[in-house]
């Protein structure tokens, strides 16, 4: 597949005791199709030989990887890829975990769609393929083993369950514009940044499996199979959950406050809806489908918000 365009992408990586996987990551970017890229590289305070591991590959090739080096410490993963981003330079972003392997096209297939459908603020997103620590395959498809669906990417179905993974986003400049504010604690990047798409941009997705996502017991974030004790644990939580999302929101849409937001006033109404009668509240979730993927999920969402 031949592109248009050659731009330049920008691959954001952050990193913290990854000694044992980001080599073989570093080497599944060197083998992508698509060649013009350079990689950022913010270490979060490890522990092990990651520090070690990257400056060595940053003299190995200094024109294509660069550690970002501050004086801001421990961040943890949210904060820690908000920096990178804030200091990224490049039209088009990727956000990279140390611990997984992109597949070869990854690059190539999501700045393809990129080029063509950018419109504003625009991301671009991927399924990937679930694998053990040793890559055995656990599930050829993450979007139907966690039962999302790429399609409900409108503000009201993201708000409520984010189906977007950040280790297959690529943003546009002008999103990324929008993305480098100081966001509440508690939400991942990933989360933050589809919010500020669907409500400001425009999100797509490529079907393919561009990466294998690697879990194992260190993960920040993995892939966790719905079980009965997971539902029970969900539903344990919702009520504090719904509580804490809505103030995330609210924090979310205040950051944008000059910003046109497509449907400003339904999301204020949705910050405010444990204000109504519990009956107005669960009349109004349903009304405006504010609600998760699957039967089961949104009948428990419905009735636990």
């Amino acid at each position: 597949m031949e592109l248009k365009k050659n731009p330049k992408v920008e691959i954001l990586m952050a990193t913290y005791n990854g000694e044992n996987y980001i080599e073989e990551q570093i080497e599944s970017l060197f083998n992508q199709t698509y060649t013009n890229w350079n990689l950022l590289i913010r270490d979060d305070g490890s522990k092990d030989r990651t520090i070690e591991i990257v400056k060595k590959l940053e003299k190995q090739y200094p024109s294509k990887i660069k550690l970002l080096r501050d004086n801001k410490g421990g961040l943890r993963a949210k904060d820690n890829f908000l920096e990178l981003l804030r200091n990224s330079k490049e039209n088009y972003i990727m956000f990279c975990d140390q611990d997984d392997i992109w597949l070869p096209n990854k690059i190539e297939l999501t700045l393809n769609k990129m080029l063509e459908i950018e419109d504003g603020p625009t991301l671009i997103h991927t399924d990937l393929k679930v694998v053990d620590k040793n890559l055995n395959i656990i599930a050829n498809s993450f979007w139907k083993f966690q039962n999302l669906n790429p399609n409900r990417k409108t503000y009201n179905y993201l708000i409520v369950q984010n189906n977007i993974t950040g280790c297959t986003m690529m943003l546009n400049r002008k999103l990324v514009n929008l993305s480098k504010g100081d966001f509440p604690n508690g939400t991942m990047h990933d989360w933050i940044i589809s919010i500020i798409a669907s409500i400001s941009g425009k999100i797509a997705y490529v079907s393919e499996q561009t990466v294998l996502y690697r879990q194992h017991p260190f993960n920040q974030i993995g892939a966790t199979k719905i079980s009965i004790s997971y539902i029970k644990l969900k539903i344990k939580n919702l009520k504090e959950d719904s509580i804490r999302q809505i103030s995330q929101v609210k924090d979310i849409i205040d950051s944008l406050e000059n910003i046109e937001v497509k449907n400003r006033d339904e999301i204020e109404e949705f910050i405010t809806i444990k204000t109504k009668n519990i009956w107005l509240q669960k009349k109004w979730i349903f009304r405006k489908k504010f609600l998760k993927n699957g039967i089961l999920k949104k009948i428990i969402h419905w009735i636990y918000f």
